[in-house]
């Protein structure tokens, strides 16, 4: 097992990331239209060199549309991305990322055009690299920085509700009962041009991020989602309680969600036949396992 010891005094932080990602078709679809990808193909090298990207996205359009749409879409992000960025080690690394997700996702938008007629789609992407995250998304699936018993949104939702919220037209609680809360103004596949909401972090020993689509924020309330964060005992488990959680509560649509605890030390969290552990750096890479789908 290697130490976490630093080389010099201005080197960064050996952070490792364990995740796990599940989905669900929820308690009254009869399809799932959610997909997701996670970094379990690319080799140590690139993970190293262009960091690790997970990918969310909720379909839509109907059956075969949504399905559709939402596969090519985290195919398409994850391929474009990793093609065209280059290595991160001598660059900006927040900009380059940008630069590269960004290009992936407008690219996925003319896949989605192409691929299906009236189809579209949400999307949801961060990459972590060393210590720093870059997130992006469109449409209303969401991503969550957890830290310091503070759960914060750095996604931003492309939805109707939320310019009411934004304009002062309605509060924040109205809007989660809001009879048009599931009408977008933005998606994939619905026009040529895409308005890309960006965030950026740098990351800490104990962070917690969380991609999920709105099958589980929908249902499950941000202090319950906090809380589930902060005692799982892994982020498989996690992922398993918030969506029976929002199973629990009528499971109306389809509900995904990726996990990634950030964490200093190298030894993977429980289950990890089941789940995914990377260092940040290419000299502390570990086995990977599977990542399941319920």
């Amino acid at each position: 097992m290697p130490e976490n010891r630093s080389i010099n005094a201005d080197a960064k932080p050996v952070l490792y990331f364990h995740y796990a990602g599940l989905t669900n078709t929820g308690m009254i679809r009869d399809h799932n239209e959610d997909a997701y990808k996670l970094p379990l193909d690319a080799d140590a090298g690139t993970l190293a060199n262009k960091g690790h990207l997970y990918v969310l996205a909720d379909g839509m359009g109907g059956h075969q549309k949504g399905e559709v749409a939402s596969a090519v879409t985290i195919e398409t992000v994850n391929s474009e991305y990793y093609a065209s960025v280059t290595s991160l080690e001598e660059t900006n690394s927040v900009e380059a990322i940008t630069e590269a997700l960004t290009n992936a996702i407008e690219k996925a938008n003319s896949q989605v055009l192409s691929a299906t007629e009236g189809g579209g789609t949400t999307v949801v992407a961060a990459v972590l690299y060393g210590d720093t995250l870059v997130a992006m998304n469109v449409g209303d699936s969401r991503v969550y920085l957890l830290r310091d018993n503070e759960l914060r949104q750095l996604s931003k939702d492309h939805s109707l509700v939320q310019r009411l919220v934004e304009v002062g037209k309605i509060t924040e609680e109205e809007a989660l009962t809001h009879p048009r809360r599931n009408v977008l103004y933005q998606a994939l596949g619905q026009g040529s041009d895409v308005d890309i909401h960006i965030s950026s972090e740098k990351l800490q020993d104990g962070d917690v991020v969380i991609l999920c689509s709105d099958g589980l924020w929908g249902e499950v309330t941000g202090p319950e989602i906090k809380e589930v964060l902060q005692q799982a005992a892994s982020p498989l488990a996690a992922a398993r309680q918030l969506i029976d959680s929002a199973n629990a509560s009528g499971g109306p649509d389809n509900i995904t969600a990726i996990i990634i605890q950030v964490s200093s030390e190298a030894l993977p969290s429980p289950n990890t036949d089941l789940e995914d552990t990377h260092p940040s750096l290419p000299a502390l890479r570990l086995d990977s396992g599977a990542s399941p789908q319920v």
